[in-house]
This record gives structure tokens, sequence and C-alpha cells, in this order.
């Protein structure tokens, strides 16, 4: 029990031992408290009344705090009282009260009640409850917008499936058999599936030839090719493919041409804050004669523009299809720099065999990247959130046009 320690703190009692047996007496000043008013028990009585407290109770009561069984506090605020200042005397004498109708009625109408009636004002700063309306995910607002733009600039846009001929995806575009780029870890190849042989066969022997010796692109090629590599059915790991199919289809009549395409890809990606197995390319070509590196710099800057992002860098780079290359960072508010911008120029060896003389820019944009700046986002994965807070309440940029 807490009560005899704390009477032999106060020196009420004391505890004395005789023949091996414990005894408590009281002390005198232990007495003297029998016939008066325990001070304590008035703090008690004036906490239990909600009486106001003197600065002597204060101490008495703190040690009440620190036995932690007879007391608890708790703080709380309240308005006690409210009362009109000088000022608000005045303006009562001058206010005066009238009826204001608030919602029309058809009795108000029919009645003539309403020629004679002070209506209350709209305030269109007063607080309303939320509306959720049904509106499209964030990022397929931002791809739309994109492909206005693009529109826009006179491009032409293309679709593809997303099931491709390895001999496409990687083959026509000059990237040699053992390329680590051909690989499980980053291609998805389809268990089981190949083709027996590929119809254009004026192709495929260019192709072929160009892989071994370089056939007439200048090239010395890579010395080797394996056509059954190139017959696997994959899912597609770049829209490059689709530009290669493309510029199978044209002629040197149809010139000069541009065309885009802003579909999924897909490789084995470990998940992270800038990566998914699954993402999305902003691929785009432009076929015309004198088109250089300035002017691919120039349409890539202008896309990532109108994702209002203005920090963006360039710097060389190496891809198997493109001569010269180069990539694009943009600065992220929180990720700092990220890669998000790559392209080059199309080698001979790549546009020959396909029958196209002409230069040919290409690029294949992260879109999922600029996204992520253009939504103030620092991880990828929230690009597909379901979370209808987010949905609900995320600003959609306004790309510039």
């Amino acid at each position: 029990s807490y009560g005899i320690p704390w009477a032999i703190k106060h020196k009420w009692i004391k505890i004395y031992t005789k023949q091996g047996k414990k005894f408590i007496m009281l002390t005198d000043i232990g007495k003297s408290y029998l016939n008066k008013t325990y001070e304590f028990e008035e703090v008690l009585k004036k906490i239990n009344s909600r009486l106001p407290i003197t600065n002597s109770d204060i101490m008495l009561i703190n040690e009440l705090k620190n036995r932690g069984d007879i007391i608890r506090e708790k703080i709380s605020t309240t308005i006690s009282r409210i009362e009109l200042t000088p000022l608000g005397h005045k303006v009562l004498k001058e206010l005066k009260l009238e009826e204001e109708i608030t919602s029309l009625t058809p009795d108000i109408i029919v009645s003539g009640k309403w020629k004679y009636a002070k209506f209350k004002p709209y305030d269109i700063d007063a607080p309303i409850e939320p509306l959720t309306l049904g509106r499209k995910h964030p990022y397929r607002e931002i791809i739309d917008e994109i492909r206005e733009i693009l529109l826009g600039l006179g491009f032409e846009e293309v679709s593809s499936p997303p099931i491709e001929l390895n001999f496409w995806n990687c083959d026509v575009l000059f990237m040699p058999s053992d390329h680590p780029a051909r690989s499980i870890h980053d291609i998805f190849y389809i268990k089981g599936l190949h083709l027996d042989i590929i119809q254009n066969k004026d192709l495929l022997k260019k192709v072929k030839e160009t892989h071994e010796n370089g056939w007439i692109t200048g090239s010395i090629g890579w010395g080797s090719w394996d056509q059954s590599l190139a017959l696997k059915l994959i899912l597609r790991s770049q829209t490059t493919a689709v530009s290669a199919r493309y510029l199978s289809k044209l002629s040197e009549e149809d010139l000069p041409k541009k065309m885009f395409i802003i579909d999924r890809n897909y490789r084995p990606d470990k998940v992270d804050a800038t990566h998914l197995p699954e993402f999305n390319q902003c691929e785009g070509i432009v076929i015309a004669e004198h088109v250089n590196l300035r002017h691919l710099m120039g349409y890539m800057k202008t896309i990532a523009e109108a994702f209002n992002i203005k920090d963006i860098r360039f710097q060389p780079a190496f891809f198997p299809f493109t001569e010269p290359s180069i990539v694009g960072y943009i600065k992220h508010p929180t990720l700092g720099w990220i890669e998000a911008l790559p392209g080059g120029i199309f080698r001979p060896e790549v546009t020959l065999p396909l029958g196209i003389k002409a230069p040919v820019l290409a690029w294949g944009l992260g879109i999922d990247r600029l996204a992520m700046v253009a939504l103030n986002i620092d991880d990828i994965r929230l690009l597909f959130s379901s979370d209808l807070e987010w949905l609900r309440t995320i600003p959609i940029p306004s790309l510039k046009r």
C-alpha cells in the first residue's frame, strides 16, 4: 500500500520492532493532525468542486500528481465568456435584422412574396462538399496530350502488337547476335514459339550479309549471324522495332516522313523508383534530306519542354543502331538527373537494307520518367496507382503546345 510510505514520509507514524514483530506508532506530528482538517483533503475537495486553486495549493497538487493514483491532469481549452467590444455595441444598435429567403420555392413565386422579400446573396467563397467526378487516369491524360502535340507537329501515329519477331526487334537494327541486350536478362522470350521463315527473302539476305561482312554499307559487320535467334518470338523490348517495320514499307517517293508511336515495352528489369518490367516509350522518327543531330536534339527538347521540364542536358552515348548517338537527362526535383531522352541517327547498316538512303532521326523517349517530373512524383510505380484519393486530388499539368 502507498499509504504507509506516505505517512512515514510526512512523519505521522514510525515503525519499530519488538520481540520479532513490527509495530506502528503514531508520532506527535501525527497526533496533531487527528483533530485538524487534512490539507490534502481540502485540495481534493476544491478539485472535485471545480473551485479556483491558490498558489499554495499548487505544491500540494504536484505532490499528489507524483503519487500517480490520486489525481490525473487533463489539459483542455474552453471559452468561458464572450462579450461585445465598444465597436460591437455600436454596430448592434445600427444592425437591422430582416428575414432573408435562402431557398426559392413555388409558393414564394405564386404568392408574389418574392417581389418584396430580401434574398440572401450568393457567397462564392462558401465551402462546399467536394465532388467526386469521374476522370481519366492522370497518366493517360498526359499521354493523350503528348499525342495531340506530335500530331500537331505533323507526325503520323502508327500501332503495333506487343509480340514481336526478334528479327525486327534486334537484327534489322544491327544488334549483334551475341549482344548482352539480347539475353534472357534483357528480353522476355516466348517459350516454344518461333517462325520457320521470314517472308521478305530480299531483306533477310541483306540483313544477313550486313551482319556477316557489312554488305554495301561500308561496315565490316559483326562476322557472324544467328538466324535461329532472329526467328524467335519475344515481347517487344523497344518500340524501335516499330520504326524498322515502318521504314521497310516506305520508298524514296514517300519521303519526307514523320512517324511516332506511344506504346508499352517489356524488359525483365528489377522494380525500383525509376524502373518497371513494362514501361511506355514515345518512339519517333523523321526521314528527310539534310536533317542532322541538331534537329534531333531540337525535337527531343521540344517534347521535354512540353512537360514543363526546363533542366535538360545531352551527352554522347552508344546504341548499336544509331551513330551518332546521344542521351538526354532531365532534372527531377527529388531524384536529380535521370535518363529520359535517348536517340540518334540510324546507321547505314540499318537504313540501307531497308531501302532508305536519306538520314533518319530516331528517338525512344522514356515518357514514364517525363511524366514523373510533370506530376512531381518520385516513384514510377505511382503512375499506375489505383489509390482513389491520389487519383481524385493529383493536379494534371497543362502541357505546352
